[in-house]
């Protein structure tokens, strides 16, 4: 009776099959790890389109006039105060948990996303030269800097009314990568099309 046992080591093929596996998780981890920025930016896209769309409706619900002023690196939802007669910051500090608070209230940007305004309908009896990011209405879109701020008026690009008619606007949201555009969505809303989205790139 033979005592010993014979040691079976690894055959060629099985190596293989083991290599091709760890290959295929660490392409799957390094491809998960590069697209975040990516899934960052769709869901930051999506937000936007959404948002737009929501303030429309609640527009014509409330019937109130809202908007959304953008900036490169963010945006605000207001309403238009009749008595006082321009747009202010929507105010939630009475019920800061409250739905609305959650989706209107101001959104800053990640550092490499950045919005453009590719074009818009002015507002009714607003200067032309306010047409930019930041803006501000009247004589205090000139004030010096150190002014008090809380008397500017910021007027957004894209509005609803209580009518549910919109004020058209398109706007373009920029995955940045080593300060150049990798990525680009359009985002525009008018009364006729309602919400579209076009996605410009897929690739970073």
């Amino acid at each position: 009776m033979k005592s010993a046992s014979r040691q079976r080591g690894f055959t060629l093929i099985e190596l293989l099959v083991v290599i091709v596996i760890i290959a295929t998780l660490a392409g799957m981890a390094t491809l998960s790890l590069g697209n975040s920025e990516g899934r960052t930016w769709t869901g930051e896209v999506q937000r936007l389109a959404n948002l737009l769309q929501l303030v429309a409706d609640r527009a014509l619900i409330d019937k109130a006039h809202l908007g959304v002023v953008l900036e490169e690196d963010g945006y605000t939802v207001v309403r238009y105060d009749s008595s006082a007669m321009k747009w202010v910051e929507l105010d939630f500090s009475e019920n800061p948990g409250s739905a609305n608070a959650r989706r209107f209230l101001s959104h800053q940007l990640s550092p490499n996303i950045r919005i453009e305004v590719l074009s818009q309908t002015e507002l009714p009896g607003a200067d032309s030269s306010d047409a930019e990011f930041g803006r501000k209405s009247g004589k205090d879109a000139s004030s010096k800097k150190g002014d008090d701020d809380g008397d500017k008026e910021s007027l957004p690009q894209f509005a609803a009314l209580s009518s549910g008619e919109v004020l058209p606007v398109e706007i373009a949201v920029h995955l940045l990568k080593n300060d150049k555009v990798a990525r680009s969505a359009v985002v525009s809303y008018s009364s006729l099309h309602g919400m579209e989205l076009e996605w410009l790139s897929d690739e970073l």
